[in-house]
């Protein structure tokens, strides 16, 4: 699995359930790990996952559903999904569920924990999947969550997913976790992602295109405007993009060949275009450097204490979704002396630690942008017990050993020798 690179055409749109019928036209053996890891999951007595042929705009693909057994009250048909039971969208039905959202929408209080985000994390870790594909599965609920908290002013823990709740929306979430475990050792690209237009009916009412919960998952991606309207990329098919850009899983495309493509049916036709996902697979590219766009927040101090200073950098730091921070002193106004904060940040964190360095230092005003940054693909390892992180370069790689490790030793010439001994 080494050296494959999968590069995702998103041409009318993505969701769960694209991105999942998209990899499995390129790859078919992971259908059986996909239906494996969903009956996992889903009761017998609920319904089946299947995975069948068809014809989107004369493109073949494949589409892949729950099939819910007759005895559902009112779901007795098949499921198109994630278009978009995940949240209150509905990228790929044409049939009308919007009566259950409203319902749902207006009742809150009748509703089952388990269909929190809390509840249906803790179903997850109580299954018999792969740890691995749980933790996959509950970081892709959770980038969806903090939207949806964020949209909806609530806590993470008092998120109802409504419509992610369905059998078939966690079905979803489940399989493309089980996907990118499979290709974990994979790097991917992605075109430019088409902004649809227009409005979408949901629980709370009309909204714009792209819906609130999309739009706040994909801050830091770059949009085109082909012309055709509608919701093209679901939460979900979000989500999945901003987790391969948060596990910086993220590459340049190399030459390389091309080894497979597939193609992810959405139910929706588009007008003058295809509704398809297509998967383009390469092999034997050499280990790419990672372009990463990331955002960098910038301020300056000139009224806070050392100690002060040394404290709000240390709480900064530890924020979920801050890369790195730097300080160093420089001349402000008046030829002041001024401490400048340096952050860089994950895209999807951008406005909680924004609110953070607010809270934390007494700036009044930051400034933040997009750039892109390359890395060479790392490993953390082992070396003689002493934690290393090892990079892969063109043709031979470099291990350094974690500074930790080595601090406990007396003197300056055990630790250099701690570390050059052991690093190649």
């Amino acid at each position: 699995m080494h050296n494959k690179h999968i590069h995702l055409d998103i041409v009318g749109g993505i969701a769960g359930d694209m991105f999942i019928s998209a990899m499995i036209d390129s790859q078919p053996w992971l259908e059986a790990i996909v239906m494996d890891a969903v009956t996992k999951v889903i009761p017998n007595n609920v319904g089946q996952a299947s995975i069948a042929a068809g014809l989107n705009k004369g493109i073949s693909g494949l589409q892949f559903k729950l099939k819910l057994h007759q005895h559902t009250h009112d779901h007795d048909h098949d499921h198109d999904h994630d278009h978009d039971h995940d949240h209150d969208h509905d990228h790929d039905h044409d049939h009308d569920h919007d009566h259950d959202h409203d319902h749902d929408h207006d009742h809150d209080h009748h509703h089952d924990p388990r269909t929190t985000y809390r509840g249906i994390c803790h179903m997850l870790a109580h299954s018999e999947l792969a740890p691995e594909v749980v933790e996959i599965a509950k970081s892709i609920l959770t980038i969806i969550g903090k939207a949806e908290a964020k949209i909806h002013n609530k806590t993470l823990d008092d998120v109802h997913f409504h419509e992610l709740a369905d059998w078939d929306s966690v079905m979803d979430v489940v399989a493309v976790a089980s996907i990118l475990h499979a290709l974990s050792t994979c790097v991917w690209s992605i075109s430019k992602l088409p902004i649809g237009g227009g409005l979408v009916k949901t629980a709370h009412g009309m909204l714009p295109v792209p819906a609130p919960a999309t739009a706040e998952i994909l801050q830091g991606f770059t949009f085109v405007d082909d012309g055709i309207h509608g919701e093209r990329i679901t939460p979900t098919g979000a989500a999945i993009l901003a987790y391969l850009r948060q596990a910086n899983l993220f590459a340049d495309k190399t030459v390389s060949t091309l080894t497979a493509t597939g193609y992810g049916l959405g139910t929706k036709q588009l007008k003058n275009m295809p509704n398809i996902l297509r998967a383009l697979v390469f092999e034997g590219a050499d280990a790419p450097q990672t372009p990463l766009s990331i955002e960098v927040i910038e301020f300056d101090i000139d009224d806070m204490t050392g100690e002060e200073i040394a404290c709000a950098a240390d709480k900064i730091r530890q924020l979920s979704g801050v890369i790195d921070l730097v300080c160093f002193t420089a001349k402000g106004k008046k030829n002041r002396p001024v401490e400048c904060f340096r952050v860089m940040a994950d895209s999807y964190a951008l406005q909680d630690i924004i609110s953070e360095c607010f809270h934390q230092t007494s700036t009044i005003g930051l400034r933040h942008y997009s750039v892109n940054r390359s890395c060479l693909k790392r490993t953390h390892n082992k070396v003689d017990g002493l934690n290393a992180k090892t990079v892969e370069r063109n043709g031979y790689s470099t291990t350094k050993i974690e500074h930790d490790e080595i601090e406990p030793l007396a003197t300056l010439q055990q630790r250099r020798q701690a570390k050059f001994s052991r690093e190649l």
